[in-house]
C-alpha cells in the first residue's frame, strides 16, 4: 500500500510543534529550578554538594513526584498541571516541602546564601499562586525568566542574549502548544522578574 505523504505545511506544523514539546519539557520548572539549585556548589562559595542535591529534593524533585502520582491517581490532567484550578494545592504541597527542606538546610549549615535561593523560588511560588487564584499565568514562562536572569546574565557579552532567547522559546513553546496565551506568557516573564529582583533583597 503507497505511503500517504503530507503536505508540505502539514509537515512543517509537525515538525513545529515536536521542538515547541522539547522546549517545554527542557524547560519545565522541574528541570531549570533543578539544575540551578545542583549548580550551586560551582556557584556559591560555601555550598556543599549535599546542601545542592538537598534543596533541589525538597523543593522540585518530591514535588514533581508527588504530581506523577497524581496523574497516575487521574488527579491532575498533566505533568505540567496544565489545568488552572488544579494548581493551587500543587503550589502549597511544594511549598511546605520547600520549609521542611530549608529546615534540613539549616541542621546542614548552609551559608545565607542557599536561603535566598530557596527563598527565591518561595517568593514565585507565593506570586504563581495568587495569579493561579483567579487566572492561568505560565509557571513554564515565569522559572525561564527567573532562571535566565539568575544564571545566564552574568555571562560577559552574551548572557543576556541567552537568557532572553531561553525567556522566548519558552514562551512560543507553550503558546504553539496552546497551553497558554502570550498575555499569559507575558504575565509569566514578569512574575518571573518580579521573583528575580525580590530574591536581589534578600540577605
Amino acid at each position: 500500500m503507497p505511503e500517504t505523504l503530507q503536505p508540505p505545511a502539514s509537515r512543517a506544523s509537525t515538525a513545529s510543534t515536536r521542538l515547541a514539546r522539547i522546549v517545554t519539557e527542557v524547560s519545565a520548572p522541574t528541570v531549570l529550578v533543578g539544575v540551578l539549585l545542583l549548580l550551586q556548589p560551582l556557584l556559591t562559595p560555601g555550598v556543599t554538594w549535599l546542601q545542592g542535591i538537598t534543596a533541589a529534593l525538597f523543593t522540585v524533585g518530591l514535588p514533581f513526584a508527588g504530581i506523577l502520582v497524581l496523574k497516575r491517581r487521574g488527579r491532575v490532567t498533566d505533568h505540567h498541571v496544565g489545568v488552572r484550578t488544579q494548581r493551587a494545592p500543587i503550589l502549597v504541597a511544594s511549598a511546605v516541602s520547600l520549609g521542611i527542606g530549608a529546615l534540613l538546610l539549616f541542621l546542614l549549615d548552609a551559608p545565607a546564601a542557599m536561603f535566598g535561593e530557596i527563598g527565591a523560588v518561595f517568593i514565585g511560588m507565593m506570586l504563581c499562586l495568587a495569579a493561579n487564584l483567579v487566572w492561568k499565568l505560565s509557571v513554564h514562562s515565569a522559572v525561564a525568566a527567573y532562571f535566565g536572569l539568575a544564571l545566564l546574565t552574568p555571562i560577559p557579552a552574551v548572557g543576556a542574549a541567552l537568557a532572553l532567547l531561553l525567556a522566548s522559546a519558552t514562551g512560543w513553546s507553550r503558546v504553539k502548544l496552546g497551553d497558554h496565551t502570550p498575555t499569559q506568557v507575558l504575565a509569566g516573564h514578569i512574575a518571573g522578574c518580579l521573583t528575580f529582583t525580590a530574591a536581589m533583597l534578600l540577605p
